[in-house]
Order: structure tokens, then sequence, then C-alpha cells
């Protein structure tokens, strides 16, 4: 009964961490995967009064590994765990050379070398499909077929000298002592008929590997392409754009710093799984290998996904950013490189990324995209769209450090524009949606002005340092919310009043004066008399032109 029970346990854990990759099963199942987690710490405080559990029965690459070599070898198979027999001196220097240097790494910083060896990631690697995981995959499963036992566990895993030196003296494990007559001849390994006449002499080899299980290995290691084929309309093959040379990789949403990812990250590749856009691949580079990033070739990270790849993880790297909504998550900024865009090379008026912007954080001005930094949140809309070929002629730049930006209630977002304006970091400061979005600066009305044509004024909440008529007419003209100035004029706000526009100021007075305080500034003094405020800009245009 025990041996049927500990056979259910193992398939049931395999099936779980399969499923919870896959996405057919909570993420939550993974929880118990080598990591900072609650469940993890309780395998480990069990393991020493139960033995080297962990590795046969709930470890999916332990028991991948035992079941190939049971099925490819059921006559040789001797009942056993991997703890039972004592250890070689090489095996021993091997193994803790290997924790050793994965211990050196992961203080170091570049644990992502480290964790790829832990089994949850080498599984979870195969399973997203990463070559350089598949391969791992592939020759730890074909060594267990060729009847090597479970050689990763062994010889390399440090989980598995970890939970090997914790159970050396369980109570409860399975073990072989030299005291009790085994002379650690290792003939068991072959099968109990080859080892039965050899007893001083070295083990015979197995039975040689048939071509039948050599196919049934390879039959269980079958891998669907992952690579989808890219169609236009059903029939024409697209050929996907190459991958632009980021200033900075862009980290899956909940990645709060960078050097904090790196360390946490094991690269198991749970949240590749869990991505609904398949937007998030593992890197190959050497520092951050197996750890994942955004491509966004396939897809781009949709604001409206819940978070799925940060409820994934299973090591806390990814955190869900409670009571932040998904568009309020700046994972980086967009950069525009004129030199490949289609409308500089072939002078098409494309205006994809202007138009798929879930943010509204790009505008096409004078024929040409201009990325506002502060609204882009880097979900990479906007490069996944962009047909420029070789390279996207728009690509995302990631943050060492994600960004959450809260909208502000609009008091506390006035007086953070004014502090702005205070502080001489802006001369006007536009907001939308409780999000500072553009700032100007400069003399009389260059600030508003260049609000004005960037397109930046629209339904804004502007604040300026002065505004006098001249200025309320640009405002109007360029539709704002809201207007609140450190110094206003009766004027202004009676005209901004007529269009419906609230006009508050720190201080109101009668008129605006020029510098020298004698007569009315020149600018107030051009547009006296007209009452038409896209005419008021007109004469200010030309006035500030001559």
């Amino acid at each position: 009964m025990k041996k049927i029970a500990l056979r259910i346990l193992a398939l049931v854990s395999l099936l779980a961490a399969a499923g919870a990759f896959l996405g057919w099963l909570p993420a939550q199942v993974l929880k118990i995967q080598p990591a900072p987690t609650i469940a993890f710490v309780v395998v480990l405080l069990l393991t020493p009064f139960v033995g080297r559990f962990f590795c046969g029965w709930i470890c999916p690459l332990g028991v991948l590994q035992s079941t190939m070599n049971y099925l490819c070898h059921p006559q040789a198979h001797v009942r056993r765990v991997c703890t039972r027999l004592p250890e070689t001196k090489l095996q021993l220097a091997v193994r803790w050379s290997v924790f050793a240097g994965a211990a050196v790494l992961v203080a170091a910083g570049a644990g992502a070398l480290a964790y790829a060896l832990t089994p949850y990631s080498i599984a979870g690697k195969a399973l997203a499909g990463f070559v350089p995981g598949l391969v791992i995959f592939a020759v730890i499963i074909v060594l267990s077929a060729l009847g090597k036992g479970r050689l990763w566990c062994n010889w390399i895993c440090p989980v598995g000298t970890l939970f090997s030196a914790i159970s050396r003296f369980a109570a409860n494990g399975h073990k072989i002592d030299l005291k009790d007559g085994c002379g650690n001849c290792r003939a068991c390994f072959v099968g109990r008929d080859a080892a039965a006449g050899e007893e001083n002499k070295s083990a015979v080899p197995a039975k040689g590997v048939e071509r039948r299980e050599v196919l049934l290995a390879a039959g269980a290691l079958a891998v669907v392409e992952t690579m989808e084929k890219t169609v236009d309309g059903g029939y024409a093959k697209v050929s996907l754009p190459g991958l632009p040379e980021r200033p900075a990789s862009v980290l899956p949403p909940g990645a709060v710093d960078r050097a904090w990812f790196n360390r946490l990250c094991i690269g198991c590749g749970a949240c590749a799984a869990a991505c609904p856009e398949k937007c998030i691949v593992l890197s190959t580079s050497m520092k951050t290998f197996g750890q994942p990033q955004l491509d966004f070739r396939h897809g781009h990270c949709r604001v409206a996904c819940p978070q799925r790849c940060a409820a994934a993880c299973p090591a806390g790297a990814l955190k869900v950013r409670e009571n932040i909504a998904r568009r309020d998550l700046h994972l980086g900024h967009a950069i525009w490189k004129k030199e490949r865009c289609i409308r500089t090379i072939n002078g098409v008026a494309c205006t994809a990324c202007s138009r798929k912007c879930p943010v509204g954080a790009i505008e096409i001005v004078q024929g040409f995209p201009v990325v506002d930094k502060d609204k882009c949140i880097g979900c990479g809309a906007c490069e996944h769209v962009c047909p420029a070929r070789p390279l996207p002629a728009i690509f995302v730049k990631g943050f060492d450090r994600q960004r959450a930006v809260r909208p502000f209630n609009l008091d506390d977002l006035i007086a953070e524009m004014k502090g702005i304006i205070v502080r001489g970091e802006a001369s006007a400061v536009a907001a939308c949606d409780g999000v500072i979005c553009a700032r100007a600066s400069g003399r009389g009305l260059e600030p508003l002005l260049t609000l004005l044509d960037g397109g930046k004024l629209r339904r804004a909440v502007v604040v300026d340092k002065v505004v006098g008529r001249a200025a309320a007419a640009v405002c109007i003209a360029g539709r704002v919310r809201r207007v609140h100035a450190l110094m206003m004029s009766e004027d202004a706000r009676t005209l901004l009043s007529a269009r419906g526009i609230p006009a508050s100021a720190d201080e109101i007075v009668p008129k605006i004066l020029d510098r020298q305080k004698r007569a009315s500034c020149p600018l107030e003094a051009r547009i006296e008399g007209i009452e038409d405020p896209e005419r008021m800009v007109e004469a200010l245009r030309a006035m500030i032109t001559r």
C-alpha cells in the first residue's frame, strides 16, 4: 500500500506541475518548488525526519527520471532511492562544487545561471519551449532512459544536494550503511541477475538498449512546435520583424526593481506560460539566462490583463501590484527612430503606432510620431503593430525600476503642478486623467503655445505662472478643462468662465502689466478689442513672429 500511495503521489505531483505550467491548473500549485515560500519551508523542515522524499515523489524532474528509467529497464529496476547507496568521493566533490558555485552566483547577483540548474526551472523552460531548457531536459531524460538512474539529482542538482545533506541523518530515511555489509560495489545498478555472481568484480553492463526503447524515450521528448505560423488573411506568410537592440530589456509587470528581480527569479518560465499574449520570452543572456523579458513580436502587454504573469510567479520575483491598475504601471517608454519609419523611407502616411496606443501617448505632429514619455506605459502595442522591416521603427526601453503612476485628486494635482513651476522646472504644466503629462519652459506665451502645438492642452488641467486674456485665449483654443495660475487677471477669469472653463488663481489682479509695471503687457494690448479666441491666437502668433 505504501508503494502504491507513493506512486500516486508522484503521478499527482507530476500532473499538477505540468498543469500549472501549461495553465490548466492555478499557478499556486507551483508554490512548493524551491523558492522562498511557506510550502517549500515545510518540505525543508520535514526532510530531517522522513528523508529526501521531495526528490523522489514531488520533484517533477526526479519523478520523470525514475519513470523513464523504470519503463526502459524494468528488469534492471532496483527498489531504491538516491540516498540509499553511499556517495563516492568523486560524486561528493562534483555535487558540492556545483552547489558552492551556485551559491556564489546568487550572492554575486547572477543567480539566473544558478537557478537554471534547479528542477522546476528546467521543467518550466522545457514546457515553455525555451531551446536551451529543452536541450538540458532532453539530455537528463535520455540519460535516465539509458539506465543511468537519476544522474542529475545525484551529481549536479543544487536542490538535491541540499536535501541530501539535510536527510543524511533522517530517522526514517532510506539508505544503506557500509557497516551493514554493503561494499559499495554498486552492482545493484545493473540488475539482480547480473550482479548475483559478480561479488568482487566490476559491475556487468545491463542489457543493451534496444531500438524500441530508444524510440520510446524519443517519443517522450517530442515537443510541439511553439512558433505559430504568422499569415496574412490565411494565405501569404508575413515576416516578423527582428529584435531591436534595446538600451534595457523590458521586464514583465510586477518586477519592481531590476536588481532585486534578478536575485529572486529562478527562471522557471511560469510567467511565460501564464501570459495570454505570449509576449514573455526567456532570456539567452549569460547574466539573466532563462529569466523572463518582454518580446513584442507576437503580442503586447495588454492593459486589460489582470497581471496573470505576476500571479503565476512562485518565487516572489513578480508581485501583483494591489490597488494599481495595469495602465498605471509603467514598464518603460517607447523610442521612435526616424530613419526606420516608413513615413520617412516610403512616404507612407502610417498611423499604426498612434492608433493602437491604449493610453494615447503617441501623437502625429507635423507628419511624424511624437512619444509622450510621461504617458507611455511601455506596453509594446506600438512596437507590435509597427510595419517597418527588418526592424520596427518604434520600440520600448525598459525601466530599471518600474513606476506606479497613481492619478492625483484635483487639489493634490494642482499643488504638485504649482510646485514644478515654483521650483523653476517649467513655466507651464498640463495634466490629463489625474497624471502630469506635459510641461514647457520659456518666456511669455511660448510655453503655452508649445503645449498647444503639441496637442497637450486638449481636456487638460493647466497651471501657468501668469494668465491674462492672451494666455486664456490660448487655453480656450486648446480646449482645456481647467486653468489655474499663480497670477490671473480679472479679464482672463471672465473670459474663461464665459466659455465654461473653471479658473482659479493664487492672486487675482485687475490686469497684467509690463515688466516696468507702467502699462499693459504688449501681448494684452495686441488683442484688446478682439473677442474671438481663435482670432486672438492668430494675432498673437503674428506678433510673436514679427
